[in-house]
């Protein structure tokens, strides 16, 4: 058994905007019924203005041509031939359809004529305003047998939507016309209608001329003109975020909306292409727009209606196939037939978009169904004032109601950008909370990893000075507490023993006062340390040390290793050589720094082979292996060389040469010292 559903269908706000879109359509076709009589006087005449509500007609025999003559014919003129009175505005039906070889057939021709009302010449010259003509063909206007007008540009697509202004003077304050006659030549079949005439001068009717202009065709230009530059910044948009399919429907809604509006807005400049492509695109475009609301209103919510969306696209298509202008077909001798089939579209558009827009409870999407809804009777009143079943005085309609799906366009295409942004925003702060939350937890425990690593090098630099002094300070105390617990310690022994112990502190101090590459700073404390008991032992000291470049590796550990190798090999020179002078020198080349130690003592062969670090070589002390760990350690290399003749002042003896790299060595672990 299936549950039931626990989603109560609550009312939607779209159905209060139903009856506001149902009240302002009705507010439209009153006023498109109704607008001729919105710029008429109480009275038929005003002050400088007549409003010709009745007028003569004479349908002209057949033979008479498409271009207008001079002057009209002489029975015209005079009046010879049998006028029928008929009111104003006068229409002569259309049939739905035509045969098409009424495109190239003589035309229908028929006379209206009007009859101006005696008065005072107008100060600012004689016009006649006619609020709308509608036909296929061209009109020509005579005031007094003289031509005053007479349209050009294409016969099908005229300026049939924009009122008629024409000059009836030849100049201001002249006296203004009897009769005002009107030819207007129609293709065969399709009709044609004029509406109500005024005479007067132009300070009374211009105003009534710009109000009727701007309504009929110049705001709905602008507002298609305006829709075309958001729909390419939607396109452009689109080609950014391919994602958002809305973008580039709502850009070609606005182009297809802007051809449609071209046969509105145009006026009587000869077109640009021929009136077949201009008909086929003018008409057609309108079911292209509807294609495209539909596809917006079920994208929206991403929604697909695979069916529906066949259906619709083959309407269209096979509209715009069978009137393509290279079949026999013509759009003109069947635009009502068109306009009647996308009546239909519209209704399934409307019907669909609506189910849609109900589904996803999408009131502004239930909105642009529900207008375009609106949009049926509006097409059918159009179609009805285009076959000239209603009169013509009102206005047309479509446009309207195309400016109102536009703005509901822009109304989504809003809330949906605006709605991106507050997402957008949404995850920013989010983002911004969490990333001020990790960086404060890496804050704090960076602030640990620094604390860590400062107690870490703490303990390592105390276990340093502690392997040093055990292996320094400490061996030579053992020594010589053995020395003295065995008797043969000695009194000038102990004070040799106490003064390396001293030594050995006072370079264990010097290594952690020393600030990191610089050797002469180094040496020069050695000599400072070492000097006295140099001197003490009877050596003279031969200082040659010069500039060497600087070492960066050479840290407070790497410093210690350096001095106590040169410690060990001048404590040996001391005890073993039998010298009488030691040199100290420095050199330098690409590959790293030397520091040579010269002796005039015995000469020294060490051992070719080094031993493991702790072992002892026969006949020898550990000197010799800590010497080698410690150059191991620091990534450098020694040697021992017997000297060749007297240098710096000394005889032939020994020379040690330390060389120490100018780049990071490679360090092992030192052996004990």
């Amino acid at each position: 058994m299936r549950r039931p559903s626990s989603r109560r269908h609550s009312p939607s706000p779209s159905l209060r905007w139903l009856v506001l879109l149902w009240l302002a359509s009705a507010a439209l076709v009153a006023m498109a019924v109704a607008g001729a009589q919105a710029q008429q006087p109480a009275t038929q005449e005003g002050a400088g203005a007549s409003h010709l509500r009745q007028a003569g007609f004479w349908p002209e025999p057949a033979g008479a041509g498409w271009q207008a003559p001079a002057a009209p014919p002489p029975e015209v003129l005079h009046g010879s031939v049998p006028w029928e009175d008929v009111a104003l505005p006068h229409s002569r039906p259309r049939s739905m359809a035509e045969s098409s070889d009424t495109a190239t057939a003589l035309p229908q021709v028929v006379w209206y004529r009007l009859q101006v009302p005696a008065g005072a010449a107008p100060a600012d010259g004689t016009f006649l305003y006619l609020p709308r003509w509608q036909t296929i063909g061209g009109i020509a206007v005579y005031a007094d047998g003289q031509l005053v007008h007479r349209s050009r540009g294409s016969r099908v697509w005229n300026s049939f939507n924009r009122p008629l202004w024409v000059p009836l003077a030849d100049a201001q304050g002249a006296p203004a016309p009897a009769t005002v006659l009107v030819r207007m030549a129609s293709q065969q079949g399709v009709g044609g209608a004029i509406s109500t005439a005024w005479v007067g001068g132009e300070g009374e009717l211009l105003w009534r001329y710009q109000v009727r202009s701007w309504l009929q065709a110049d705001f709905t230009a602008m507002a298609a003109g305006a829709f075309v530059v958001i729909g390419i910044f939607a396109f452009a948009v689109w080609c950014v975020r391919r994602s958002e399919v809305m973008y580039v429907l709502f850009f070609a809604t606005s182009v297809a909306n802007a051809l449609r509006m071209v046969q509105f807005t145009m006026g009587d400049v000869p077109l640009p292409i021929s009136d077949d492509w201009f008909g086929w695109l003018t008409a057609n475009s309108l079911g292209w727009s509807l294609v495209c609301v539909f596809l917006f209103t079920v994208r929206v919510h991403g929604l697909r209606m695979p069916r529906v969306e066949r259906t619709i696209i083959a309407l269209v298509t096979a509209v715009s196939v069978v009137t393509l202008p290279w079949l026999p077909l013509k759009v003109e001798t069947v635009l009502p037939v068109i306009y009647l089939c996308i009546v239909g579209v519209t209704l399934i558009v409307a019907a669909s978009g609506m189910w849609a827009s109900w589904v996803n409870r999408s009131p502004w999407a239930m909105v642009l169904s529900l207008w375009v809804s609106l949009t049926v009777p509006a097409s059918i009143y159009d179609t009805l004032m285009a076959s000239y079943r209603v009169s013509i005085e009102g206005l047309y309609l479509g446009p309207y109601a195309s400016i109102g799906v536009f703005a509901i366009f822009l109304v989504i295409v809003f809330l949906r950008y605006t709605g991106a942004l507050r997402e957008v925003e949404t995850l920013n702060a989010g983002l911004e909370s969490r990333l001020a939350e990790r960086e404060a937890q890496l804050a704090a425990t960076y602030a640990q990893v620094n604390q860590l690593e400062r107690q870490r090098a703490l303990d390592a630099e105390r276990q340093r000075m502690m392997q040093d002094m055990h292996d320094g300070i400490g061996s030579s105390l053992i020594s010589a507490l053995r020395m003295a617990e065995g008797g043969r310690l000695h009194e000038g022994d102990m004070a040799r023993v106490l003064k390396e112990c001293i030594d050995d502190l006072k370079l264990s101090i010097d290594s952690l006062d020393h600030s990191g590459a610089d050797l002469l700073s180094l040496l020069a404390a050695l000599r400072f340390r070492l000097g006295p008991r140099l001197q003490a032992a009877g050596l003279t000291l031969r200082w040659g040390v010069q500039d060497v470049p600087a070492l960066e590796w050479l840290d407070p550990k790497s410093a210690l290793h350096v001095l106590r190798i040169l410690q060990e090999v001048l404590t040996n020179i001391i005890k073993h050589s039998g010298a009488q002078s030691i040199g100290i020198s420095t050199t330098s080349d690409a590959t790293g720094v030397q520091v040579l130690v010269r002796d005039d003592g015995q000469p020294f062969s060490p051992p070719s082979a080094t031993p493991p670090p702790g072992s002892t070589v026969p006949g020898r002390g550990k000197g010799l292996g800590n010497v080698r760990s410690r150059v191991q350690a620091i990534g450098a290399q020694c040697t021992w060389t017997a000297g060749s003749g007297a240098q710096d002042g000394a005889g032939a003896g020994n020379v040690f040469c330390l060389s120490l790299p100018l780049q990071q060595p490679s360090r092992q672990v030192p052996g004990p010292a």
